[in-house]
């Protein structure tokens, strides 16, 4: 009401008030009505502030191609920031749309994960909003288990991308980019991306400028100084224990600049310190050692490292060392010379091992660490609980996690070895076949990361390679292009012979494992090598006895005849929930069993 008396409405509101009051609209009320109400109206909720804010609020997270801090820091009229919207919901609509499809049958699942993946990060904020779905929803385990694995597909992509472009050396790429890489593969709906450990370093090297007012100042020694005084007395590098030396997390420079005892191995501790330090105008880099990495710190331009300005002929002056995994003091250049002397190695060859490593020496250096890992887990039998050996639990599933940073360690192998033989290492070649066996086992979405990175340098079909890979690729899209065989119950006139159904949760009587049955056949469908190697005829029950395909809590699959199950009904069997999506909609909290996806293959289950 006016000063007369008078009832205002919202057209009476000058534009500026009515621009205001438009933020509190939803972007979808303003599309389908403010828009509408009068040309005034539409004249004012066209304006590109109020899209930039929606697309700022909307969406956390964008694809590289749209450049989009570069965006948002510019003049707002240089971007048509309602039909970037406006694609953005077209995205989201498309990706959900592609997602249930993948839920709703077996069928192409490959050409709609590479659908969804040709939005690369643009589709991300919707596959976190199904991989955050309620566990209330009618098919939770199973939307939750695709979502996160198709963007587990979009991470792959990415980090592959990134080492590809070094591999190549296209541009200057950071090392914390090429070692986030290998955060990627096991990421899944985690915080700790690229742009997001970048934004953790940014942050760190803001919080050294607050307690170092006159870091800025300092010289090149002091300010390397202040930096690994600081990395430390916030417990940002190192391990709490030496026992804990191995453990697959410390590899891992997003787990190590996340995680609340922030983890991390020399490599990745001396990678942060250096991300810091360039961050605050320092020069530095990494010299790895064989058996340790160390930080090296030059001085700036025409001046010493106590910042004493040289005189024209002066020698540059040799980098100082630090070990911010260790100290925050300064390693002396005798210490190392030492070390190597006690290797045997000449002094003529110090210059040569106390270099800089490149990134590509560091990231085979990490994969190399990610593989030892996982060696000697499995050599003491993968027991999950013993405290004694180096430990796998990253952010999902232990053993899961665990195959995915070895497929991890493989791609960067591959990607960044040499394609010739050297005395130096191994090719190329050496790393198709376990990345094949993975693909074709566990991987079977990533055939056009495999058609993209692995078939190009074997495009000859001269060769014998070029048509053993396209033959692997051929048998993986026909297969996943084909409708799964019906196994009815019905049909089959097996509905009293199968005792068991699709989605219960059993204990092997023989070796103990917990696992879900996924599948049955209605006697041994395995060769005869099989039925011989596991001695099949001896079961009570021969092979003439109904197979169940098992899915187990250590991630495998296997083939159990039916004397061999005892069926059990736990409340909640938690170390198959994260897998089980694979196969099934949600947990049964009443019939204590999980409630079939594959009834396209299995009907009456």
């Amino acid at each position: 009401m006016n000063s007369t008396g008078e009832t205002l409405s919202l057209i009476d509101l000058p534009d500026e008030v009515l621009q205001h009051i438009f933020y509190y609209f939803s972007p979808e009320d303003t599309l389908l009505n403010v828009d509408h109400i009068s040309k005034r109206f539409n004249r004012l909720s066209n304006e590109p502030l109020l899209w930039r804010y929606h697309c700022r609020v909307q969406f956390r997270y964008w694809d590289s191609n749209h450049r989009i801090r570069q965006k948002f820091a510019g003049n707002v009229g240089d971007v048509d920031w309602k039909t970037l919207f406006l694609y953005r919901q077209q995205v989201d609509l498309q990706t959900t749309r592609t997602l249930d499809s993948i839920l709703e049958g077996q069928i192409d699942r490959i050409g709609k994960f590479e659908e969804i993946s040709k939005f690369g990060y643009d589709a991300k904020d919707t596959l976190l909003r199904h991989c955050h779905t309620s566990s209330e929803a009618d098919d939770a385990l199973a939307r939750k288990y695709y979502a996160n694995a198709v963007l587990d597909h979009v991470h792959r992509s990415k980090a592959l991308a990134e080492w590809w472009k070094l591999g190549r050396g296209e541009g200057i790429i950071s090392l914390e980019r090429v070692l986030g890489s290998f955060d990627l593969f096991v990421l899944h709906d985690q915080p700790g991306d690229l742009v997001e450990i970048s934004e953790i370093l940014d942050e760190l090297a803001a919080r050294a400028r607050i307690e170092y007012s006159n870091i800025e100042y300092l010289s090149a020694r002091k300010k390397a100084l202040a930096i690994a005084t600081f990395l430390r007395a916030h417990n940002m590098t190192g391990i709490a224990t030496e026992l804990a030396y191995h453990d697959l997390q410390n590899s891992y420079i997003g787990i190590g600049l996340q995680a609340d005892d922030h983890p991390s191995s020399p490599l990745i501790s001396v990678a942060i310190f250096c991300a810091v330090a360039k961050r605050l105008g320092l020069d530095a880099r990494c010299c790895g050692l064989t058996n340790h990495v160390y930080a090296m710190v030059y001085a700036q331009p025409f001046q010493d490292l106590d910042g004493k300005p040289l005189i024209e002929g002066d020698v540059p002056p040799a980098p100082m060392y630090l070990d911010p995994y260790r100290l925050n003091s300064e390693i002396p250049i005798e210490h190392l010379r030492s070390i190597l002397a006690a290797w045997g190695i000449h002094p003529l060859e110090f210059p040569s091992f106390l270099s800089e490593s490149t990134p590509t020496d560091l990231v085979l250096r990490t994969s190399r660490n990610i593989l030892a890992t996982i060696q000697e887990f499995r050599g003491h039998g993968g027991d999950r609980d013993n405290t004694e050996h180096p430990t796998v639990r990253l952010y999902a599933n232990p053993l899961a996690d665990m195959d995915n940073a070895f497929y991890s360690a493989l791609w960067a192998n591959f990607l960044l070895s040499p394609s010739v033989p050297s005395l130096d290492g191994p090719t190329q070649r050496q790393f198709i076949p376990p990345i094949l066996e993975r693909f074709e086992r566990v991987y079977t979405m990533d055939a056009s990361l495999i058609e993209q990175y692995i078939c190009p340098p074997f495009n000859n079909s001269a060769s014998s390679e070029h048509w053993e890979l396209y033959e692997v690729l051929r048998k993986i899209r026909t297969a996943d292009s084909t409708p799964r065989k019906l196994k009815s119950r019905v049909l089959d006139r097996a509905r009293d012979k199968v005792k068991y159904k699709v989605g219960q949760v059993f204990r092997h009587k023989r070796y103990g494992f917990i696992a879900v049955i996924i599948g049955w056949d209605a006697e041994c469908g395995m060769n005869s090598e099989w039925v011989a190697h596991h001695d099949v005829d001896a079961f009570p029950g021969g092979g003439h006895q109904i197979f169940y395909h098992a899915l187990v809590e250590d991630t495998s699959m296997r083939y159990v005849a039916e004397e061999n199950l005892e069926i059990i009904k736990p409340e909640v069997p938690i170390s198959l929930m994260s897998l089980a999506g694979r196969y099934f909609k949600r947990w049964d909290w009443e019939r204590h069993m999980f409630v079939s996806n594959i009834r396209d293959e299995y009907p009456d289950d």
